[in-house]
C-alpha cells in the first residue's frame, strides 16, 4: 500500500512575539487618546451648565448674631410694710426666746437680729397671742415700728385706759450696710422698747347727724333688715327694681332690733316724695341668734322713691357718703325720735304699701 501524503498545516503562520508587542501597544495608545478627548470634551459641555446652575442658585443667607441685649438691673424698692413684718417677727422672737437662751428660738432671734439682748424669763414665760403693728414711722436712718403684743394672760392692770394683757413695743429698724452680705435687707438697731399704747382717736365729726322719726323710711328699713338677717326670706320685696343683695350665710337671727337710725339728710321728711328721691342712712341694730347670743351690726343703706315708698338700692360699706353742697333741713326734735324698734321675723314684717 503506498505511503499517504503528509497533510499541509492550515493555521496562518504566527507572528512574531515582537510584532504582537508593538500591535498591543499601539491599540492602548488609541484608546488612552479617545478616552483623553472625551474627557476633555465632557469638561466643556459642562463648564456653561455650571455657571447657569450657580447663576439662579440664591445667595446663602448670612448668619444673624442674636442682639446683644442689656438691661440694668434696678434695686428693688421696699415698700413701709416691709419694715412692719420684719419688727412684728424679731419681736415674736425677742418673747420666745426669753424661755431658752440657747433654742432653736433664740438661735433664730441671733440670725435674724445679733445685736438683740435675749429676756430671761425664768420659770414664768409668757405666752403671746397676737402680734400687730399699729404705727410706722419713717425717720432718716429707719423706721421706728410700734407693735400691739396680746399676751395669753394678763400682764399688767389696766390703767390709762389700755386693755389687760395688750402691751406695746417700739423696735428700731434699719437697713443693712452696702457691703454686708445681707445688703439691702432689714435689721434692727436695737432691743424692742416697751411704749404707751396710742391715745384713743376722736371720732371726726359724722355726715349722718340726722335722726330718723317713725314714718315710711324708718318702716322700710326695719322691714329690710328684719327680711335680711331673719331666717325667713323675703328682703326682695324692699329691693328696687334691678337690685340683688344676698343674704348672709349665717342667717339664723330670730330678732333683730333697730337701735339708732341716722341718715345724712332727710327727703320730703318722713314721706317718700317724688319718684327718684334720694336717701342715705345708717342704722346700728342689735340680732339676736337662736343660742340667745346677742350681735351689735351696722347697716349703712342707700334708699330710692317709687311709688309712694322707700325702695334699697344699695348696701354701703359704712363710711360716710361724700359730703353734699346742699344745706340740710334742721333735725326733728328728740321728742319725735324714735329710739329704739324691735321686730321678730317669725312674725309677719311690716311690709310698705305700694
Amino acid at each position: 500500500m503506498p505511503p499517504s501524503p503528509p497533510r499541509r498545516d492550515r493555521r496562518a503562520p504566527s507572528a512574531p512575539a515582537g510584532d504582537r508587542a508593538v500591535r498591543k501597544t499601539s491599540v492602548l495608545r488609541v484608546r488612552r487618546a479617545a478616552l483623553t478627548r472625551f474627557g476633555v470634551w465632557a469638561a466643556l459641555a459642562a463648564g456653561p451648565v455650571a455657571l447657569l446652575a450657580s447663576w439662579g442658585r440664591p445667595a446663602p443667607a448670612a448668619a444673624e448674631r442674636p442682639a446683644t441685649v442689656t438691661r440694668t438691673v434696678q434695686p428693688e424698692t421696699r415698700a413701709d410694710s416691709g419694715p412692719a413684718g420684719y419688727a412684728e417677727l424679731v419681736l415674736g422672737l425677742w418673747l420666745g426666746a426669753g424661755s431658752d437662751a440657747n433654742g432653736a428660738t433664740a438661735r433664730q432671734l441671733r440670725l435674724l437680729a445679733p445685736s438683740v439682748r435675749i429676756p430671761e424669763w425664768g420659770q414664768r414665760a409668757v405666752a403671746v397671742e397676737r402680734l400687730a403693728a399699729v404705727r410706722t414711722v419713717r425717720e432718716n436712718s429707719g423706721w421706728a415700728v410700734t407693735v400691739a403684743a396680746q399676751f395669753t394672760e394678763a400682764a399688767q392692770t389696766p390703767e390709762r385706759g389700755n386693755a389687760a394683757g395688750l402691751r406695746y413695743f417700739t423696735i428700731p429698724v434699719v437697713l443693712q450696710e452696702p457691703g454686708t452680705s445681707d445688703a439691702g435687707g432689714f435689721a434692727a438697731a436695737g432691743a424692742p422698747m416697751e411704749v404707751a399704747g396710742p391715745a384713743a382717736g376722736q371720732m371726726p365729726a359724722s355726715l349722718y347727724g340726722s335722726p330718723v322719726p317713725d314714718g315710711p323710711l324708718a318702716d322700710s328699713v326695719t322691714g329690710f333688715l328684719t327680711a335680711f338677717l331673719g331666717a325667713e326670706g323675703g328682703a326682695d320685696r324692699y329691693l328696687a327694681p334691678g337690685v340683688t343683695l344676698p343674704r348672709p350665710a349665717a342667717g339664723d337671727y330670730i330678732a333683730v332690733e333697730v337701735d339708732q337710725l341716722l341718715a345724712d339728710r332727710l327727703t320730703g321728711g318722713q314721706d317718700p316724695g317724688r319718684d327718684g328721691a334720694g336717701a342715705r342712712v345708717r342704722a346700728e341694730v342689735t340680732a339676736t341668734d337662736s343660742a340667745g347670743r346677742k350681735w351689735p351690726l351696722s347697716y349703712a343703706l342707700s334708699l330710692t322713691a317709687r311709688a309712694g315708698r322707700w325702695e334699697v338700692a344699695a348696701l354701703g360699706s359704712g363710711l360716710d357718703p361724700a359730703a353734699t353742697t346742699q344745706a340740710k333741713p334742721p333735725a326733728p326734735s328728740a321728742s319725735s325720735s324714735a329710739s329704739s324698734r324691735s321686730t321678730d321675723p317669725a312674725a309677719p314684717g311690716r311690709t310698705p304699701t305700694s
